[in-house]
């Protein structure tokens, strides 16, 4: 697959993970309203609501986020020093600085899948009213970080001088306006 492939094939993918994150969201704040007017109003709160929002849905709607947030310019930069630079030598940091994100995410993705694994083969459960399954917050974390370090390394990739893939400019030039 050519790069222009697997740059199509991830946006897909973090297209599919950012309409997720949204739904998620939406049905959240469903839940939550639902179960204040149930808790208030007719004293029978729902026993289930509370878990299932803060142990899946916000945990997904957080992750699914990251890697449509980085590719729209829509992250957090902190980038006071490398403004100053040449554009050749901002364009290597920036790089370098992706690379090494991107390695990092990766990490965490292969750590998730392995937790996630092992939480599933084990029969993990959180404990509660519900006994809800370890593995499926786990798989959260590495289906959301998987396309984040791919786009990361995608990102360092583009930015180095004389290669180029468009994109690695226009996030680079988002994350340095200021």
């Amino acid at each position: 697959m050519t790069m222009h492939g697997v740059r199509r094939v991830l946006g897909w993918y973090e297209n599919v993970l950012a309409v997720a994150a949204a739904g998620l969201l939406i049905l959240m704040m469903a839940i939550t309203a639902v179960d204040v007017v149930m808790r208030y109003a007719f004293h029978a709160p729902l026993s289930w609501g509370f878990d299932l929002v803060t142990q899946y849905m916000l945990v997904a709607t957080f992750f699914f986020s990251f890697a449509i947030a980085l590719r729209m310019g829509e992250h957090v930069a902190v980038d006071y020093f490398v403004r100053s630079f040449h554009p050749g030598a901002r364009r290597w940091a920036m790089s370098v600085a992706w690379l090494a994100c991107g390695v990092l995410a990766a990490a965490i993705t292969a750590l998730a899948a392995h937790e996630t694994y092992q939480a599933w083969r084990q029969g993990e459960v959180i404990a509660g009213v519900i006994p809800w399954p370890v593995w499926v917050q786990k798989a959260i974390i590495a289906i959301g970080m998987a396309p984040l370090a791919l786009r990361l390394m995608l990102l360092s990739v583009g930015a180095v001088p004389h290669v180029q893939m468009g994109e690695a400019d226009a996030v680079l030039h988002v994350s340095m306006k200021g």
